[in-house]
């Protein structure tokens, strides 16, 4: 933050009067007036133009997602949006079928202020610095449109304390209306540059303008130099969104552009689509970082590079679906890593919310239950593992604390998976997470005994198959034969996972058995520290126990199991998820699948630092953990009675921070602003794990 024209040594009256000669002349803050600064920032592109059927917006229907209502082959739009925490009032119906989980095909409307501040809570959430709001020079219906989000974001962005400026696109050679949609509309009438969440760098107002000298656009190099001189004249900051190859004038750049990127304060090359492979990214570091920041060092601009979670518009201009794969986070943060290692501090990332193109980094669909059943969306579980619909809100988190100097730069991802409730989910399809390993067998819990192949020879089977899926048309599929009376068994790995277990950890799955002898199959897991679930006296909702050799489900009928594995395997961390087979004195085939695999935990929101309190049947008592006045504390036991604690504070990469003991009703230790994740064990072995967010 800093203070900009702070006035002393004259009356109120004649301090109110010059700030407002000032603000309107040369458009600076007025008087005690603060400001973000973009140094050490990652600003995010925020388009915020999607518009419904029924939003009351002056668009009239829908806007971005299709030009009429979204329906099977009928969209403009890559990656599903995450709906779950829009309130209904915000939610329009689509032509599409029900999602996979059975709720309504329904999108946002980025035109209602709830919307807006319900992106800015998710940035405050994770750290986010703010955004860039893009502004295609307006008229008629969309430039009210425009103007009406440009007073939300702002609004929201000052109750969340983001920070935001406006980026123009699309500017073509309407430079006249551009400098008076931002001296009439801008500054003077909505008065965007007056909110103190405005970004300002060296005391003056940010403004970019993306496409300056880009191929496709149509601007020209004397109106755009025209453009930034009118702007710096006027007391603007100004970035330029600029082609990749802005230094040469070559391939997606226009040559004759040196002045225009010359008279800018900060430039920002385009990225999107520019790289795909690690090698890629890498020789993008080599070609275009190392040499774009020489050139920008030696003239005194502000470097700002681009980066980018992934990219695919199959569903609107064609190509592979998943083109440039996510690879879980693992693209982005190698991007990342190359920015941080040549010591730049500004960040631009493509982009928010553009569900469009695919680069979204805001909540999206998890997997299948996230999406329309009768149309192909990408999934952030795409890659073939399960990710929360935060993870990206997350990674470009941990990005932010790493910029900042809060946190160490790490070569690999330095997030979990998700974070919770929902830890892993699959229902097999193209768009799931997948089996880590096929028809691989777990030696360490059991491995394969007295069985083979279902002709009787090789190896027995568990494979994802097509066709016979409870949701969707995949699912698990286990087989092969046992050859002897005596005990078999077949135990295949089947997912990689590292998944902590609470009091509150459920595992759910389906079965479908194709005879009596396949029903002695099922879902088992392997802890870090070597337990088995079917070694514990853990038992399902129905009371048998969890063990394959168990009977369990109706022979050609699909049948749910669940189970409360926290309360036998609380305190431990699940490394990996088996399918399991067990039984003795019959020699036959056995087949079976499986699907709908579920772990969650819904005993660990929380909000603004303190647990809501939640019930625990198995101990009769509602439990919460609290981070208040620099101690960790679990409140709620019955009569007041605090046993012997342990505590395990883990920060936001999954790195345990704190191992801390006690014997009082509280814990002392001091946690700067963040997200931790504290598991705390009494002396009777229950434990109870919670996301504290220390807020100052």
């Amino acid at each position: 933050m800093k203070t900009f024209y702070r006035l002393t040594d004259m009356s109120k009256a004649k301090t109110i009067l010059l700030c407002s000669f000032l603000c309107a002349v040369t458009i600076v803050p007025c008087y005690g007036q603060t400001h973000p600064s973009l140094d050490s920032t990652i600003i995010c592109g925020y388009q915020g133009w999607f518009a419904c059927s029924g939003d009351n917006s002056p668009m009239g229907g829908w806007f971005h997602w299709n030009g009429g209502q979204p329906s099977p082959g009928h969209q403009s739009f890559e990656v599903y949006p995450d709906i779950v925490e829009y309130s209904s009032a915000d939610l329009f119906q689509t032509g599409y079928a029900a999602l996979g989980d059975g709720r309504p095909a329904k999108l946002f409307s980025a035109y209602k202020q709830e919307t807006s501040d319900l992106h800015c809570k998710w940035m405050q959430d994770n750290g986010i610095d703010g955004v860039a709001l893009q502004r295609f020079t307006p008229s008629g219906n969309y430039k009210s449109y425009s103007d009406s989000v440009a007073v939300h974001l702002m609004h929201s962005a000052e109750k969340y304390n983001r920070m935001f400026y406006i980026m123009y696109d699309g500017i073509g050679d309407n430079m006249a209306g551009l400098e008076a949609d931002w001296q009439n509309t801008i500054v003077n009438g909505l008065k965007i540059t007056s909110s103190p969440r405005y970004a300002y760098e060296n005391g003056k107002p940010v403004v970019c303008f993306w496409g300056f000298g880009l191929t496709s656009y149509s601007d020209n190099a004397t109106d755009a130099l025209a453009a930034v001189t009118w702007f710096k004249n006027h007391g603007c900051y100004v970035i330029g969104g600029v082609p990749t190859n802005w230094r040469t004038g070559t391939s997606d750049a226009k040559p004759g552009y040196a002045q225009v990127y010359a008279a800018m304060d900060m430039i920002s090359p385009w990225t999107v689509g520019r790289y795909k492979s690690d090698a890629d990214v890498d020789n993008y570091k080599t070609n275009y970082l190392v040499p774009d920041k020489a050139k920008l060092d030696g003239q005194g601009i502000a470097y700002q590079p681009v980066m980018f979670p992934g990219f695919a518009w199959s569903n609107w201009n064609g190509g592979a679906p998943n083109d440039f794969p996510r690879r879980q986070g693992k693209f982005m943060w190698r991007q990342f890593n190359n920015i941080k290692s040549l010591g730049i501090k500004f960040v631009y990332v493509a982009m928010f919310d553009e569900y469009d193109e695919g680069t979204a980094i805001t909540k999206a669909a998890a997997d299948y239950f996230d999406v329309p059943t009768n149309q192909y969306f990408q999934t952030l579980s795409i890659d073939g593992v399960y990710l929360s619909s935060d993870f990206y809100l997350r990674l470009v988190g941990a990005a932010t604390k790493v910029l900042k100097g809060t946190m160490a730069i790490t070569p690999g991802v330095p997030i979990p998976n998700s974070m919770g409730p929902i830890y892993f989910r699959s229902s097999f399809e193209p768009v799931d997470a997948q089996l880590t390993w096929v028809s691989t067998s777990d030696t360490v819990s059991g491995g394969f005994q007295n069985v083979a192949g279902p002709a009787g020879t090789g190896n027995p089977t568990c494979i994802v198959a097509s066709g016979s899926g409870l949701s969707g048309s995949h699912c698990v599929q286990y087989s092969g034969k046992t050859t002897s009376t005596g005990s078999a068994a077949a135990f295949f790995k089947a997912v990689d996972v590292d998944i902590p277990v609470v009091t509150g950890t459920t595992l759910s799955y389906a079965i479908n058995p194709s005879s009596d002898l396949s029903r002695y199959a099922g879902i088992d897991l392997v802890m870090t520290d070597g337990t088995t679930l079917h070694s514990t006296a853990a038992t399902d909702t129905a009371g048998l126990n969890m063990s394959p050799a168990v009977a369990r489900g109706t022979v050609n009928q699909w049948t749910t199991i669940k189970c409360p594995i926290g309360n036998w395997l609380a305190g431990k961390t699940i490394d990996r998820i088996l399918v399991g087979f067990s039984h003795s004195g019959l020699v036959g085939q056995f087949m079976g699948s499986l699907d709908n695999l579920v772990i969650r935990a819904d005993n660990a929101t929380n909000v603004a630092g303190t647990e809501q309190p939640k019930s625990f049947h198995n101990h009769a008592q509602s439990i919460s953990v609290l981070y208040a006045g620099g101690a960790l504390t679990i409140v709620g036991f019955e009569k007041g009675s605090h046993p012997t604690l342990l505590a395990d504070v883990y920060g936001i990469s999954g790195k345990r921070i704190a191992r801390l003991t006690g014997s009082a009703a509280s814990i002392p230790i001091s946690l700067p602003k963040g997200i931790y994740i504290v598991r705390m064990q009494d002396n009777a072995g229950r434990s109870w794990m919670s996301r504290i967010s220390v807020m100052k």
